[in-house]
């Protein structure tokens, strides 16, 4: 959890006195800029495939500044592919496993 506490200006403002100036964002995982493609698809998205096996909806939602990263996270490179070329590659070689069924 991150939390960030504004000061208190210092213009009195009595709309906003009693208004709480503290934002918590909390994050399941963290990652680095050296982290691999391969590391951020195994601690987010990889269990989902199961999941998807087995009959659950999943989604995978990107969001961040312009520039930050999600193209290159989603899709990656031809080298390098990102999260939703591999959790592709891992749900076809699923269900190309004779002893899975697709529901």
């Amino acid at each position: 959890m991150v939390l960030l506490a504004s000061t208190k200006a210092k213009k009195v403002d009595h709309l906003r006195e009693r208004r709480n100036n503290e934002r918590q964002y909390v994050f399941d995982v963290v990652f680095g800029a050296d982290s691999s493609q391969e590391e951020v698809y195994t601690s987010t998205t990889k269990h989902l495939v199961d999941n998807v096996m087995n009959g659950y909806n999943a989604t995978v939602f990107a969001y961040g500044a312009t520039g930050g990263g999600k193209t290159y996270t989603m899709v990656g490179t031809r080298d390098n592919p990102g999260i939703m070329v591999r959790a592709l590659n891992d749900l076809f070689e699923a269900a190309g496993e004779s002893n899975r069924k697709v529901r």
